[in-house]
């Protein structure tokens, strides 16, 4: 299993990872990061995560409305948490996916617009975080992510259920992809 999953779009660079076992604060380190105007970390929090396409959806979307002049946000990471949380609004997106200052385990983002590989940097912020990178799993049950995403019960049953697709995560894919259309 991968531990960084990795993706690109445009002239965007995409890597993203669990870090587990945090023993600095987070919302620090991202104080303290001083990166060049090509690079770009988020945090969020592991739960509002189904999956790895969930990740690369959000990064997709955030690099689409962003070349397309579209984007909520000037800054490309805060423009993928907007997606990744599904939300119109800054605050809300920070909300439901951003970190309280707690946290032992987070999903963390690197976006590079130049050759830096930003798989670098995710191994960079682990090491200041005193983490580890591991390979990504579902951390939430179905009921929270059904919560965080507003998606009942009907919904849920509408989509056949096969060996190979999760109707939750494919709900939750619908909602990223639609969060920038129209």
């Amino acid at each position: 299993m991968v531990a960084v999953i990795r993706s690109s779009y445009g002239p965007y660079r995409f890597a993203a990872a669990l870090i587990t076992g945090i023993k600095k604060n987070p919302l620090r380190l991202l104080v303290e990061l001083r990166l060049n105007g090509s690079s770009g970390i988020q945090f969020c929090r592991p739960e509002i995560v189904v999956s790895e396409r969930h990740l690369i959806a959000a990064f997709a979307a955030a690099a689409t409305t962003t070349q397309a002049g579209v984007a909520r946000s000037r800054r490309i990471e805060v423009e993928y948490l907007l997606r990744l949380s599904c939300q119109r609004q800054i605050q809300d997106a920070l909300r439901v996916a951003g970190l309280r200052g707690d946290e032992d385990k987070i999903i963390a983002v690197a976006i590079t617009m130049s050759e830096e590989d930003p798989g670098v940097l995710l191994y960079k912020v682990a090491e200041e975080l005193g983490g580890k990178i591991e390979p990504f799993r579902r951390l939430t049950g179905s009921d929270i992510l059904m919560e965080i995403y507003k998606i009942s019960e009907e919904q849920l049953e509408a989509i056949p259920a096969t060996g190979e697709t999760d109707p939750l995560e494919l709900l939750i894919l619908e909602r990223v992809v639609s969060s920038y259309v129209g």
